[in-house]
């Protein structure tokens, strides 16, 4: 009999985990072991830091161990990746200096956040908060239901950054929050952001939409707006000069490769910010070795790139494993599922129980499509369901 294939995935998040068990189910553990590494003991989908912040969830209910892989036969590694070497296929973790060899590598391991590249903004702490860091976000939201007047201001500090809707549905749930509170009146609520709309992947229709939204809600919206630095004296400056005072500042901040891939050899130059890989199977420039999800650039055109959104990691994650299952079974079996088809959709929750969707199709042959449905209570119900089938589906 042959030696099963040793499939390596680094990375524990939507990607990793969808790979893992679709890959599982479609092959057996003598024909192939896969290995799961992540440095987290624990899986959260980002999008429930949005119910932490409005008050329905706290963080210890909604975290899965990862260890659940190994009844599904998968294999977990709770460890450190500190190397990549393409030329004997294996990498090294930092427990024990480990190597691992592998047949098939899946690079998965997400972008990670730099709010250190902001000057200033971590020596604030007390009225600076870093919204994509989970652990902060109880401490944020004692500091709005503490806030009794003054000015909130959310700034998108760089693109790109997981989940474009994100900000917007934050800036809309303090607004619920804030009237649930009965302080809404007395403080000012505005966004910042970078770019000239507010989700430049979406078009300019579902933009307009959002910002309708925000107007809606009071919410002032600010384009054309990158941020430069953190004053200690309450105030942002930006690129275009301008400055602004705050009394709550809540930051998405800039975000970056691991550094491990850094030193991977998968970037070619210098200049480059993030992995390229093929835009229909998602492989590297190295035999094997497939990079999916936040770790990637794939382009468009020259201004819209595939969003770093855990829905597109789950479809690069369906179209890698088709190919490795394929290869290993020597099989030509559902071809068509060997290709990412560049589709997605999310819910964009505006507080009160309601959700918008929005269902995008980025490869649409006549040019990117992007659609965003009115909220409603049943998108809102759908949003929970998604998370629910997706831990049930990866983990239980």
């Amino acid at each position: 009999m042959a030696k099963a294939k040793q499939v390596l995935i680094l990375g524990g998040g939507f990607g990793g985990l969808t790979s893992a068990n679709l890959i599982r189910k479609g092959l057996q553990e003598e024909e192939c072991q896969i290995t799961v590494i992540d440095k987290h003991q624990y899986f959260m989908m980002g999008l429930v830091n949005l119910w932490i912040l409005s008050g329905s969830r706290i963080l210890e209910h909604s975290r899965v161990a990862l260890n659940k892989l190994e009844a599904k036969g998968i294999r977990f590694l709770n460890d450190e990746i500190t190397s990549i070497d393409h030329t004997e296929n294996a990498i090294t973790t930092k427990m024990n200096n480990n190597k691992l060899r592998y047949d098939y590598l899946i690079v998965a391991l997400g972008s990670e956040l730099a709010p250190k590249r902001i000057e200033g903004f971590e020596d604030n702490d007390e009225c600076c908060f870093n919204v994509y860091d989970t652990q902060q976000i109880p401490s944020l939201r004692q500091r709005i239901l503490a806030l009794k007047s003054g000015r909130v201001v959310v700034c998108i500090a760089d693109i790109p950054y997981k989940c474009p809707p994100a900000p917007y549905e934050i800036s809309l749930l303090i607004n619920d929050i804030l009237i649930k509170n009965g302080t809404r009146e007395s403080i000012d609520l505005s966004m910042y952001v970078p770019t000239p709309i507010s989700l430049p992947a979406a078009g300019v229709k579902v933009s307009q939409d959002v910002v309708k939204l925000l107007n809606d809600n009071h919410i002032k919206f600010y384009p054309n707006h990158k941020l430069k630095r953190v004053s200690d004296k309450k105030t942002i400056e930006f690129e275009n000069g301008n400055k602004t005072r705050y009394d709550l500042l809540i930051l998405v901040p800039p975000h970056q490769l691991p550094q491990v891939i850094r030193n991977s050899g998968l970037l070619e130059d210098a200049d480059q910010r993030w992995v390229n890989a093929d835009r229909f199977t998602l492989r590297t420039k190295y035999s094997n070795v497939f990079a999916i999800g936040d770790v990637t650039e794939i382009r468009i055109d020259n201004a819209i790139t595939v969003p770093k959104a855990g829905i597109f990691a789950e479809g690069e994650a369906k179209a890698v494993s088709q190919q490795i299952i394929n290869e290993i079974k020597n099989s030509n079996d559902d071809k068509e599922r060997t290709k990412f088809d560049g589709r997605g959709f999310c819910f964009m929750e505006i507080g009160d129980k309601k959700a918008g969707y929005i269902d995008v199709d980025l490869y649409n042959e006549a040019g990117p499509t992007t659609n965003l449905e009115p909220p409603s209570y049943e998108f809102y119900q759908k949003k929970l369901d998604f998370e629910r089938s997706r831990l049930d589906e990866w983990l239980m």
